[in-house]
């Protein structure tokens, strides 16, 4: 069984996700068949598609970020090419994630006030609570810019009326990959005790449900949650104990276990509630899918998992990407980890193609997964 169960994996991983026919481009992706009429994306710098790039104060990315993007150019994305965000857009239709929102203009924003396409409000460095991370978009403040969109799209709908776009926002899909960040900031502070766990989850959750809640009053229906992956297993926290070259860190990973263990049950209780009728949504476990490909890197085609593509020192995690005296692989495609905390775009691709179509009982989304939400 369990062998059968490897291979029903890997056969979802390494295919990529095969796009349906709907989803399928032809040449050059000239057209488009969308599942959604859009994509609206908030986080961290798991989906962030460039918007920290606008922030006053932060240094852009710079190559060998974006080394395998389209024409090789960094683009703000924290890869070495498309993430998660472009993926799963790919999945529904699009040829990648839908622009930053802080890089619009109105003329690049024709589509977003008619209600399609979407806006990419993910900001690298933020998370749940507004108190994490520095020189970011806070999530509170990515969902006032989709706030203040939703006001211009009513203004300025190109002839779609107010209901109209309201129906438009019930079919689309809302992406929100956050809370490592958050997690990582209790990690590093010195005086944290065990004991602190269960109130720095509740405080978590209770900004969490303010941020769903909110985002439904606006229109959401189709919620897509990724949750937190094995953070114990990213390099930058392996380099930190001389057990990381062989294994993931337990008490890291726990801290990530424990929290995503609650957000399903948060989203469970209030898809259940009855206070936001017609709500759908599906957890992803980004937990599940790196904790599989960590265990069984040569069924999807890897061969390091333990240390970073790009970066130099212990475990290449101890000299961030692109630091002078870093260093990057070649063979990309078969590293899980691009630098010290974020995966390559090979693994963006497997963990996409995982969330939105696996078989449930793969544990990769619950209670259903991302194709059966967007096809609802």
């Amino acid at each position: 069984m369990m062998k059968l169960t490897l291979m029903i994996v890997a056969a979802v991983l390494i295919s990529g996700g095969v796009h349906t026919s709907a989803a399928a481009a032809t040449a050059g992706e000239r057209e488009e068949v969308h599942l959604v009429p859009a994509v609206y994306v908030f986080g961290d710098s798991t989906v962030d598609v460039g918007n920290n790039q606008y922030l006053p104060g932060n240094s852009p990315l710079q190559l060998p970020y974006g080394i395998d993007f389209p024409h090789s150019r960094p683009t703000g994305r924290f890869s070495n090419g498309y993430n998660v965000a472009d993926f799963i857009a790919k999945l529904v239709g699009f040829k990648r994630s839908p622009p930053a929102y802080l890089s619009l203009t109105p003329q690049t924003s024709r589509q977003l006030m008619r209600g399609f396409r979407g806006a990419n409000y993910a900001s690298g460095g933020s998370g749940i609570l507004d108190t994490t991370g520095t020189t970011v978009v806070t999530l509170t403040k990515q969902i006032e810019y989709f706030a203040a969109t939703k006001s211009k799209m009513m203004a300025n709908g190109g002839g779609n009326s107010s209901s109209a776009i309201d129906d438009l926002l019930s079919k689309s899909l809302f992406l929100v990959s956050d809370g490592g960040n958050d997690l990582f900031a209790f990690l590093r502070q010195n005086n944290r005790t065990a004991s602190q766990v269960p109130s720095f989850y509740a405080d978590l959750l209770s900004n969490y449900t303010r941020h769903v809640q909110t985002l439904y009053g606006l229109g959401a229906r189709r919620f897509g949650i990724i949750d937190v992956p094995p953070i114990g297993c990213v390099p930058s926290v392996r380099a930190t104990t001389p057990a990381g070259a062989t294994g993931c860190i337990d008490g890291a990973n726990d801290l990530a276990r424990g929290f995503n263990s609650a957000l399903r049950s948060m989203m469970a209780s209030l898809a259940g509630s009855g206070a936001l009728p017609g709500m759908r949504y599906s957890v992803s476990s980004s937990y599940n899918v790196v904790s599989y490909l960590t265990a069984n890197p040569a069924a999807a085609g890897l061969k390091v998992v333990n240390s970073a593509c790009c970066g130099s020192g212990r475990l290449n995690a101890q000299i961030g990407c692109g630091a002078p005296n870093s260093t990057y692989c070649g063979n990309r495609n078969e590293y899980l980890f691009w630098d010290g905390v974020h995966g390559t775009q090979a693994t963006s691709r497997m963990g996409a193609a995982a969330i939105y179509s696996a078989p449930l009982q793969m544990g990769f989304a619950s209670p259903i997964n991302f194709k059966q939400l967007v096809s609802s």
